[in-house]
């Protein structure tokens, strides 16, 4: 088991201005795009970008995530924390970049779980 990097959600209104934003303070393009659960997202470096595409009902869930651990072994960490965390968030689940969970630690912080999609 490994948490793979920490991840930072930006959650934003003005997509492709904060996009835009965070390429030219980082330095870096954007790795990755997707869609699903009614918003679109851009990684770019260690932030994901998130925006609306159907209402922002759909960011609500994204808005409480303070973190995404991208993880090498995503049943191995719900196998632990199903049953040692505060809540629930969302169990596991399929999205278009892999499978993940959200769950609200003892700590307080809600934190999204990721293993991405194998890359050929």
């Amino acid at each position: 088991m490994e948490i793979k990097t920490v991840l930072l959600p930006v959650v934003t209104e003005k997509f492709d201005e904060t996009v835009a934003f965070y390429t030219k303070i980082s330095g870096k393009a954007v790795s990755l795009t997707a869609a699903h659960d009614g918003y679109k997202l851009s990684l770019v470096d260690r932030f994901v970008i998130l925006g609306e595409v159907d209402g922002p009902e759909f960011l609500k869930i994204p808005r409480l995530v303070n973190a995404i651990f991208v993880v090498d072994d995503l049943h191995a960490y719900w196998a632990i924390l199903k049953d040692h965390c505060a809540k629930i968030i969302v169990p596991v689940n399929r999205v278009s970049t892999g499978i993940r969970f959200i769950i609200q630690q003892h700590d307080g912080k809600i934190i999204e779980y990721l293993q991405l999609n194998e890359t050929a």
